[in-house]
């Protein structure tokens, strides 16, 4: 595992990572549209049309978009297939936040959420993180179970907050990261 560039690293297999730009807002939609089940399960309604486009300029208070890093994860005939976004030194300087992973619903159950992640954990070591912090609503047992089994512990639960059509409770978690050289 290398890192190619200051935002691309590779994958095994033929897979890649690479940072997302404005201009990929099509290929990111359509892996929104393909993630219906997430969006329903979240917010109680499909993915809007405009989806691709609020992600990318989505931060919150007090980050600006040089902060945010969306990674796309492509296969071997270079379609994305999954998404990482974070937010650097959030809530603090020594942390980044995932506030979304997505894997395409053709690619789950092989084990490539976890090399996805942790290929992203490496590169997140190397720009001296020392945690990741994220959120699951309470009602992904999925997620909630995949970033236990990767080493996320909660650190607290959140009051319920409004999401859409839903409301959810929020298990916020936390996972040190070993910095590298």
């Amino acid at each position: 595992m290398s890192i190619n560039s200051s935002t691309d690293f590779a994958l095994e297999a033929g897979y890649s990572a690479r940072r997302l730009e404005p201009n990929d807002e099509e290929v990111l939609q359509q892996l929104y549209e393909q993630c219906t089940d997430f969006a329903n399960l979240t917010e109680g309604h499909p993915p809007s049309p405009s989806a691709a486009h609020e992600e990318f300029l989505a931060v919150p208070e007090g980050k600006t978009l040089q902060d945010k890093f969306m990674f796309g994860f492509f296969d071997v005939h270079n379609v994305l297939v999954g998404l990482i976004e974070a937010i650097r030194h959030y809530p603090d300087d020594r942390s980044w936040w995932v506030g979304l992973m997505m894997l395409a619903p053709q690619e789950r159950g092989k084990g490539l959420g976890s090399k996805f992640y942790k290929a992203f954990e490496r590169w997140v070591s190397a720009q001296k993180a020392q945690q990741v912090m994220l959120a699951v609503i309470e009602e992904n047992e999925q997620g909630f179970l995949f970033w236990k089994k990767i080493g996320f512990e909660v650190t607290r639960k959140t009051p319920p907050r409004q999401f859409g059509k839903k409301t959810h409770m929020l298990y916020v978690m936390t996972k040190t990261v070993e910095v590298s050289d």
